[in-house]
């Protein structure tokens, strides 16, 4: 997947319809100068984006770098189109060209000063590595700003530096203003973003319902509950909790951070934190978790969430489910991801989490305490079917629709523990059957002609070995994951006087101890 830079600090967020007590009075100026974005600057201080826009981390290193050297050179450059409202100045086209002048400026490509506030000194591994190749691509092609800016009027550099330093304060973008209110100019921002780099589904989605508990929730889990705050109309004590659940949620789901090729079993559950992929499990991970019973409802089901209190529900109910995932509660199975969610690569399967997802959530609202006890009785050799056959399961989902492959995966897994209850062994004719995959499909891995070994080979037999030598729990002999999911049991209780000593203690899934061994 490419990478792209996070530069949505760079210019805050702010509703459109948001009216206070004041208006200011300003000229509209015809043009956009540089100098306009320097930090002490008062138009600098009154931007802001539309506080339903997508992150803005759509370009590429290379990209921002091409676009700073295009402005540096006098070449074309298409127009911003901003809006004034009673209180700020909203960008409605050119966030990322703005973002990008700005980012060059404050030297901060996602992991400066400005970043670190915004996200309140949360930033990502990967979002630091895409920013320190952005910053040595940048001072490689075109220097610092503040190196360049020390050259205006300079008679000692060499006639490139002084042409592009001399147009730091001579070259201005064009610009053309939105007349009307709010609502022309979300009619605005909505046309024109229809073209260029279109909008997707998933940023669609959220736009439209910005303000249902789910699109909120979501927001908050991807950022941990920092960055701009879509909940911030709402009571402090919900905002406290909102990011209270948010955090506890990002840490459950997406910590530790996933790396490619992976080189660790330690994997997180959703997946990468990458904004539109983690966005669109984030929204089916919460709509199943807080579905009612035996229901599911769609984003646009729900009521505008005017006090917190469903966003609130939503992440609760969510956390619910993911602790029976991981987490070290009395409830949670400790499910090992390489197992469960990722495929025989080591690539998390996003059908595979929300199946899972999907049972589980069905199986805790029917109160079927039955299920979990006979799960974990057939777990091992389940477990063992998943691991041999990955291969071969993640081929034939190629084969069914991809709305119905979250149902698909369901269907899968109760099958399977159903049939292993039974004392019966599964094949991979039951694994089609489930799917609903017509005929057989040959696990044929193509022949390469090459000598060196691939990331995805590298990948597969890192998985395969290290799945081979992972910890078992000693109740159940599945596998554990003691990253994020472990209990420690006396082997002798205490009642019968065991002690706490070492070799007394063994490691076990959460659920085994309190509930299976009890």
């Amino acid at each position: 997947m490419a990478q792209r830079v996070n530069l949505d600090a760079m210019i805050p967020r702010a509703d459109f319809a948001t009216q206070e007590n004041h208006d200011f009075t300003m000229q509209l100026f015809k043009d956009f100068p540089i100098s306009l974005l320097e930090e002490a600057a008062p138009i600098r201080a009154l931007l802001r984006k539309p506080d339903f826009q997508r992150e803005t981390n759509h370009w590429s290193p290379a990209q921002i770098a091409t676009f700073i050297e295009s402005f540096l050179d006098n070449q074309l450059i298409p127009s911003l189109i901003l809006w004034k409202s009673p209180n700020h100045i909203f960008v409605i086209d050119g966030g990322h060209r703005l973002s990008a002048l700005r980012a060059w400026m404050a030297d901060d490509y996602g992991d400066g000063a400005v970043s670190l506030q915004f996200y309140g000194g949360d930033i990502s591994d990967d979002q630091r590595k895409i920013a320190k190749k952005t910053r040595n691509l940048i001072e490689r092609k075109i220097g610092r700003y503040t190196s360049l800016k020390a050259q205006i009027g300079s008679n000692t550099a060499d006639s490139a530096i002084i042409s592009r330093a001399n147009n730091l304060v001579t070259r201005a973008l064009d610009l053309q203003w939105v007349q009307g209110n709010a609502e022309v100019a979300e009619t605005s921002f909505f046309n024109i973003n229809r073209q260029g780099t279109p909008l997707d589904d998933v940023e669609t989605m959220l736009i439209q319902n910005r303000n249902k508990p789910v699109a909120i929730a979501s927001r908050a889990i991807l950022r941990s509950g920092s960055g701009h705050k879509y909940w911030s109309k709402f009571p402090s004590n919900r905002q406290a909790q909102i990011e209270s659940l948010a955090t506890d949620l990002h840490e459950l789901l997406f910590d530790p951070e996933a790396e490619t090729p992976i080189r660790t079993l330690d994997l997180p559950l959703g997946g990468s934190v990458s904004p539109v992929n983690a966005l669109a499990i984030l929204i089916d991970f919460i709509l199943i978790a807080s579905s009612p019973q035996n229901g599911y409802r769609q984003i646009a089901d729900d009521e505008e969430d005017l006090d917190g209190n469903e966003t609130v529900r939503a992440l609760t109910l969510a956390k619910d489910v993911a602790r029976r995932f991981v987490g070290n509660d009395s409830a949670s199975l400790g499910l090992h991801p390489a197992v469960y969610f990722y495929n025989e690569r080591g690539v998390h399967s996003r059908h595979l989490f929300l199946g899972m997802v999907r049972l589980l959530t069905e199986k805790v609202r029917n109160n079927d305490s039955h299920f979990f006890k006979t799960f974990t009785d057939v777990r091992e050799k389940l477990e063992a079917f998943l691991i041999a056959n990955k291969s071969i399961i993640s081929r034939s989902f190629a084969y069914t629709n991809r709305e119905a492959r979250v149902l698909r995966v369901r269907d899968l897994l109760a099958s399977l523990i159903t049939k292993l209850s039974e004392n019966a062994e599964p094949t991979i004719e039951d694994v089609f059957k489930a799917i609903g995959v017509q005929g057989r499909i040959l696990d044929i891995q193509a022949v390469s002609t090459k000598t060196a070994f691939s990331d995805d080979t590298k990948a597969a037999v890192y998985v395969k070995a290290s799945l081979g030598q992972a910890l078992k729990c000693p109740i159940c002999n599945g596998l554990l994951y003691p990253k994020k999911s472990v209990s420690f049991d006396h082997k002798i209780r205490v009642r019968d006087d065991g002690k706490g000593d070492v070799e007394n203690a063994q490691m076990t899934h959460p659920y085994c101890n309190s509930s299976i061994k009890n």
